[in-house]
């Protein structure tokens, strides 16, 4: 490892990353207003006890002309997970405590510091899965292929719009939940006795993928086939000890990932009187007993995979030639779960956010089924050759896409069906590339009724903005960059040292913290 960081081509390829990091920020990052529906609801539940002191978010969520009404506690219910403000939370407070030392009249939670430190918060948590998820593809495979999948995990799908666009989204800390817990699973797996830290790192892990996406749920399978199958080999030893330890340790995941989501349970109990809640309700659900939306979750215009993420696609061929038949089996039970979870979703379709963005925190998986594709590929230059230019034209494709979406309002692509999940066609794709291969200013101008402060620094340099209030948030994100980066260091130096352990067991007091910080509000 040593030898590896003092190597020129370590050097050279972080010069690289940090340049292509600070293109993307100028040219891309342009986090949208965040007080629409979801983003306002996930921000309200860290500004609210923080700022106001309460858990009243009726005056920070936008809901447009829909009333959700009260709980028995008197409160607006809350659909959506508070896991992602909690990781963004201490990004909140950095800004929280420079605003009240710096302009005590404006810490209110809403200025242009808060918006830019959470946004950066949340394009950090990306970064962070994107760095696991080259790590697992590096285990399966050569730098080149790592590096290329990666790349297509964020630019060739939904996943590079939630970190530069609306970051304000939950998919950035999933996708950084689900891969750690992917990770661990690999690095505890190269042992050939049972880790006594898996209990501790799972539960924290698969609470991290419950609190910031129900779903995350699902990834429960990684440890359980984990912990099977040691007690699989205790069971043909006849080796009682062995598999009392394997019990123990699903105990202390148990007793961990309780402690871990327990800031969920806090804020279910004080929003709706209970501990366990059911927030979206069945209404959210189809009632049949078949997932009869799943073959338009493949082939409906509006969100199917086929039209709006092949990459999507070709992971989930890719997860039937995983080497590890443990991880093989993981994968496909987590795939085939979420898929068969979406076909039964009466919103299959994700509303009106962009593209099909359910499948991003399915990345880990999707992108080590990618590489055991390319794996396959025959040897010579011509497939090479092809290979690139398929992952191009997934990302120019996926680019389009995003583009046609922000100008919807345009006319680009039928808004209303857009929003209701109704068929919208293919034709508006051809017709949008070729609108922007006509005129390739489109690309870099201003998105329409974005304000000026939250479209990218390289728009409004090029419209001739100059007043400093339009790159307040932009300038401030780009600026504070390197200090996100430096923390991601310091994350993975101490996993590296072995100093996993006690993280988690930090993280697990952090929640266990804002637990009690909940329960004692009024």
């Amino acid at each position: 490892m040593r030898r590896e960081l003092q190597s020129p081509y370590f050097a050279v390829s972080v010069a690289v990353a940090a340049l292509l990091g600070l293109v993307l920020m100028i040219a891309c990052f342009g986090p949208t207003d965040n007080w629409a529906w979801d983003p306002s609801f996930y921000y309200a539940q860290i500004r609210s006890p923080l700022v106001d002191h309460d858990l009243n978010f009726r005056n920070e969520t936008k809901t447009g002309d829909i009333d959700l009404g009260t709980t028995v506690t008197g409160l607006q219910p809350s659909l959506w997970p508070v896991g992602p403000g909690l990781l963004w939370a201490p990004f909140f407070i950095s800004a929280h405590a420079a605003m009240l030392t710096l302009d005590p009249a404006h810490a209110d939670g809403f200025g242009f510091a808060y918006i830019a430190l959470v946004a950066l918060g949340s394009l950090g948590y990306s970064l962070a899965g994107l760095l696991i998820i080259y790590k697992l593809c590096r285990h399966f495979g050569g730098r080149a292929h790592a590096l290329a999948t990666t790349l297509l995990c964020l630019a060739a799908t939904p996943l590079f719009y939630y970190t530069f666009r609306q970051p304000m989204m939950a998919h950035t800390t999933g996708l950084f939940a689900a891969a750690a817990i992917v990770l661990i699973y690999l690095k505890l797996d190269q042992r050939a006795t049972l880790s006594p830290q898996s209990g501790l790192l799972f539960g924290v892990a698969l609470g991290l993928c419950f609190l910031t996406r129900w779903n995350g749920l699902l990834m429960g399978a990684v440890p359980a086939i984990y912990f099977a199958a040691h007690i699989h080999k205790a069971l043909a030893r006849r080796s009682g000890r062995e598999a009392g330890a394997a019990l123990i340790q699903i105990g202390v995941m148990l007793g961990l990932f309780l402690v871990t989501i327990s800031p969920q349970l806090a804020l279910w109990h004080q929003l709706y009187g209970s501990f366990l809640a059911l927030p979206q309700g069945g209404e959210s659900f189809v009632p049949s007993l078949l997932p009869i939306n799943l073959p338009k979750v493949f082939f409906d215009t509006s969100r199917g995979l086929v039209f709006w993420s092949p990459a999507v696609l070709i992971g989930m061929l890719g997860v039937a030639l995983i080497p590890d038949l443990k991880l093989r089996l993981m994968a496909a039970l987590v795939v085939l779960g979420q898929v068969t979870l979406i076909g039964y979703r009466v919103d299959w379709f994700s509303g009106a956010g962009f593209g099909a963005r359910y499948f991003i925190e399915l990345l880990p998986f999707l992108a080590i089924g990618i590489v055991c594709l390319l794996r396959r590929l025959p040897r010579g230059a011509g497939w090479s050759i092809a290979a690139g230019a398929l992952m191009v034209a997934l990302v120019v494709h996926q680019f389009v896409l995003m583009h046609a979406v922000e100008n919807s309002a345009s006319g680009w692509i039928d808004a209303a069906n857009y929003g209701k999940g109704q068929p919208i066609g293919v034709r508006w794709q051809l017709d949008a590339l070729v609108r922007l291969l006509r005129d390739p200013a489109l690309w870099l101008a201003p998105r329409p009724y974005v304000s000026e402060d939250r479209q990218t620094i390289l728009a409004n340099a090029l419209a001739g903005v100059r007043g400093p209030q339009a790159y307040l948030v932009t300038g401030t994100a780009l600026a504070l960059a390197p200090a996100v980066v430096f923390l991601l260091a310091l994350g993975q130096r101490l996993v590296v040292r072995g100093r996993a352990g006690p993280l988690f067991i930090g993280i697990a007091a952090y929640c266990a913290a804002w637990t009690v910080f909940f329960i004692t509000m009024r």
